[in-house]
């Protein structure tokens, strides 16, 4: 009895089993469906988070760019300073000034300086000298707030040496205002000042977001603006939120309890919006008992609907098999059956034809075991997949390639109308052709490509598959012996 012949009476068993098919279709389908909504309500969980994880951290790159955009203009208010007369090249701390030359240049660049800031909200736009002497609009809070050390630790802040300036808030935990400070000589810093409240237009919500809470900090996490109203500027960030962002420049973090984002300024300063997940996730609440309702009914419908199938389909086993039979006899590579399925079908097809002349062309990869101890498997895979394409390239017109062993091909060829010494002539010019160009590959840059070979053997025969590959193997056998990477033919 073939085994085609044995899958015939098993598939005829199984059909009439119908009756425990549709109990199992059922627990199958029951099954599936609540394992695949159980899935797809984790999934839809994950999408809600990653939909608002994305819009997060799109908003909070756009409230950095606003950010820096705003600091890029106060920069640009500072540099105004230089095209005022005087201003650069003046220095209060000389003390051969004449006094009243003096006056009349420090009225002259005030007066300026006043002109330039006029449609701004700048709390401090002017210059302090070494001797902490002050030209433009400096404020007493800001005189207050440094006392003797104005000019000292103003013009550290201009930390940054390639353009001297700098920005900072915090001085003396005063974190309600934001300084920049610019050098303008050696003497005189140049110094902007305004309240951190006016951040708030620079961050400024959209109302899809209205539950995001946006946070400007320092490098030490302390809040320097904060869209919560229960926020403290100069405090620590909350938390849960600090335990998500910290020691990050620039992330999305799913936590436990926020999803957050954070983008690190110019200035050493954290952009930080997080949406708590309770809010993220409360219209996906609702959507799992819709999710669940739909699926009931999907199993329902599926059940009667496989019963219908399994009871007026002729031979869905057959149909199933059929789609899957090529699957199932390839051996690692498309279309290249295993050691059985070749063996069965070139039996079948020489014991049909039993007068045709066919030729089975055995290759193997050479010294298989060093290579792979030495290179490893990926290496022996490469190699292995490179024969399976020349053996497809030199042979397009066989009738089947097989797999025989782990570094073995067969090639099932018939002829096809040629006279015996032509067919003979043409195999052996193709074995010949395997043989050179897996020895001289072209293109290859695995380790160890240079040093692979394969050797062939073939036979030509008629009527008995097994005794033409019992040939085919003792010319491989002899071509091994002979050297490796040749080609033999009995």
């Amino acid at each position: 009895m073939t085994r085609d012949q044995v899958q015939a009476q098993g598939l005829v068993r199984i059909k009439r089993m119908s009756f425990l098919m549709i109990i199992g279709y059922a627990i199958i389908v029951i099954v599936a469906v609540l394992g695949i909504t159980a899935f797809a309500v984790t999934k839809y969980d994950e999408l809600t988070k990653d939909k608002v994880s994305s819009m997060t951290s799109a908003l909070n790159v756009q409230l950095k760019l606003n950010l820096d955009s705003y600091m890029s203009r106060t920069e640009k208010m500072a540099t105004l300073a230089y095209s005022v007369d005087n201003a650069y090249s003046y220095d209060a701390t000389d003390s051969s000034n004449d006094e009243y030359d003096a006056i009349n240049t420090e009225k002259q660049i005030a007066a300026d300086l006043s002109s330039l800031c006029l449609m701004e909200n700048f709390v401090d736009y002017g210059i302090v000298y070494a001797n902490d002497h002050t030209v433009g609009k400096v404020s007493n809070g800001t005189i207050k707030l440094f006392g003797e050390d104005l000019y000292k630790d103003l013009s550290a802040m201009a930390d940054r040496t390639r353009t001297h300036d700098g920005w900072s808030t915090g001085y003396k935990q005063g974190y309600d205002r934001i300084y920049y400070v610019k050098r303008l000589n050696d003497n005189a810093v140049f110094v902007i000042s305004f309240y951190t409240a006016e951040l708030g237009s620079v961050f400024e919500n959209p109302e899809a977001m209205s539950d995001m809470a946006v946070r400007l900090t320092d490098k030490d996490h302390k809040i320097i603006y904060s869209s919560v109203e229960d926020d403290i500027v100069g405090t620590t960030i909350p938390a849960d939120v600090l335990s998500d962002v910290e020691g990050k420049d620039m992330a999305v973090i799913t936590g436990k309890d926020n999803l957050s984002t954070v983008n690190s300024t110019n200035g050493d300063w954290y952009v930080i919006c997080s949406v708590p997940t309770d809010i993220i996730l409360k219209e996906a609440k609702d959507m799992r008992k819709l999710i669940y309702i739909a699926a009931a009914a999907a199993s329902l419908i599926a059940v009667i609907a496989g019963t219908v199938f399994i009871r007026r389909m002729a031979d869905p086993i057959g149909t199933v098999t059929a789609g899957l039979s090529d699957e199932i006899s390839e051996d690692g590579f498309e279309k290249v059956l295993g050691s059985r399925f070749f063996r069965d079908k070139a039996d079948s097809l020489i014991t049909k034809d039993p007068k045709r002349e066919y030729a089975v062309i055995l290759t193997r990869l050479d010294d298989f075991g060093d290579m792979l101890t030495e290179f490893g498997r990926e290496t022996v895979d490469a190699q292995l997949l490179r024969m399976v394409k020349q053996l497809k390239e030199a042979f397009p017109d066989c009738e089947c390639i097989g797999r025989t062993s782990d570094n073995t091909f067969a090639v099932l060829m018939k002829n096809g109308g040629m006279t015996s010494e032509e067919f003979r002539s043409l195999v052996i010019s193709r074995g010949v052709n395997i043989c050179d160009s897996f020895r001289n590959p072209v293109g290859m840059n695995a380790p160890g490509g240079d040093d692979a070979t394969s050797s062939a053997g073939a036979a030509i025969g008629t009527g008995d598959y097994q005794n033409i590959y019992d040939l085919a193997y003792k010319a491989l056998r002899t071509s091994e012996r002979n050297g490796k990477s040749g080609f033999t033919i009995a």
